[in-house]
């Protein structure tokens, strides 16, 4: 297979490489310069404002719940499936139940490569697991995972995989009792940001599903599985904002801590219909039907091809480049910490056009 090539022989050239990325991390600290000047910030006092950012690399292997050693590479591929369906949308935006499952059920095969579709789940779950399908509802009931594609993982965890009904539940921010207990608290690297879990995440759940909803974020930033953990802990309002020391590289850290690193089995990317500009709030301007999902094991990978689906769609509607620099660097860095893949020579992407 070429390079820069998907299974089904469709070219990816809009992928960049990570020294690629790294040019607009120089870009962007340039245009920090020229504001620190403008604001009449000395050099020794812009350099401080960078430390922690630039610093985080090399502290990263030290600190304590990160990829330390071997931990620190990812797996030299990592295998994303973009599965479509051209009748999962219906009337008015709402989705068909029946192709939502056949869809995930055909993603899920192509993934793990089993013969079987109930093979497939099993991979993903088992008799004894307690599942933790972490979904996005913040965006309020137009901009949110759908409920079709939790409820149809739910079904399938349970009659394929012969997981308990019980021992499966779907969360967003709001986590019941006794699960909603905070734990232990755990500290980031780059601004040594302390934050706490939920104790489902660190004593309760076995196994963990993490469907976001495919959207920017605030123009330049990426809302997808990297960002999805915020509403797992107690304090996400400190994680806001792209500068370059702040979510780049602070949601890739969150989603380093054991508990997420360890437990995720599956990442499921709703990108049927994504926002691809603006972002958090709905704007039916930058909604389009897309009509997919994206489905791995690799958070990175999973959120790196959804960041290219929103690029080149913003690309078509500008009629020019119209990149998400902030999210390029966020997957950058978390591939950088050996979170997972987003260079996409290193990523097995496999296209799934049903119907």
């Amino acid at each position: 297979m070429a390079p820069h090539e998907s299974r089904d022989g469709s070219a990816h050239q809009r992928h960049l490489t990570l020294g690629q990325i790294g040019e607009e991390f120089a870009r962007r600290e340039w245009c920090l310069a020229r504001r620190a000047a403008a604001a009449g910030m000395n050099r020794r006092e812009f350099l401080q404002m960078l430390a922690a950012g630039a610093a985080a690399a090399t502290v990263v292997s030290a600190w304590p719940g990160g990829a330390t050693g071997a931990e620190a590479k990812p797996p030299a591929t990592s295998r994303v499936v973009v599965v479509t369906h051209p009748e999962v949308v219906v009337k008015e935006g709402r989705v068909n139940p029946p192709i939502i499952r056949q869809m995930l059920d055909r993603a899920l095969v192509e993934l793990t490569g089993k013969p079987s579709e109930a093979e497939a789940w099993q991979a993903i779950g088992r008799g004894d697991d307690f599942v933790v399908i972490k979904h996005n509802s913040i965006g309020g009931p137009l901009l949110r995972t759908h409920p079709e594609v939790i409820e149809a993982a739910a079904r399938q965890l349970i009659a394929q995989a012969k997981v308990k009904a019980e021992r499966i539940l779907a969360v967003d921010r709001t986590v019941p009792p006794p699960y909603d207990e905070l734990s232990e608290p755990f500290t980031l690297p780059s601004r040594g940001l302390k934050t706490y879990l939920r104790r489902l995440y660190t004593d309760h759940a076995s196994a963990i599903i993490n469907m976001p909803i495919l959207k920017a974020h605030f123009g330049e930033g990426l809302s997808a599985a990297l960002k999805n953990h915020l509403g797992s802990i107690n304090n996400p309002a400190t994680f806001h904002g792209w500068e370059p020391e702040r979510m780049p590289r602070s949601l890739p850290e969150l989603n380093a801590l054991e508990p997420f690193r360890k437990k995720t089995r599956l990442v499921v990317i709703d990108a049927i219909r994504p926002l691809y500009a603006g972002g958090p709030a709905d704007n039916p301007d930058y909604r389009w039907d897309y009509k997919g999902l994206i489905v791995s094991a690799d958070p990175v990978a999973a959120s790196a091809v959804g960041l290219r689906i929103l690029e080149e769609k913003r690309a078509a509607a500008r009629g020019k480049e119209w990149p998400m620099t902030a999210a390029r660097q966020m997957m950058a860095y978390a591939q950088s910490i050996g979170l997972g893949n987003a260079d996409p020579d290193r990523i097995d992407l496999v296209r799934a056009n049903m119907g």
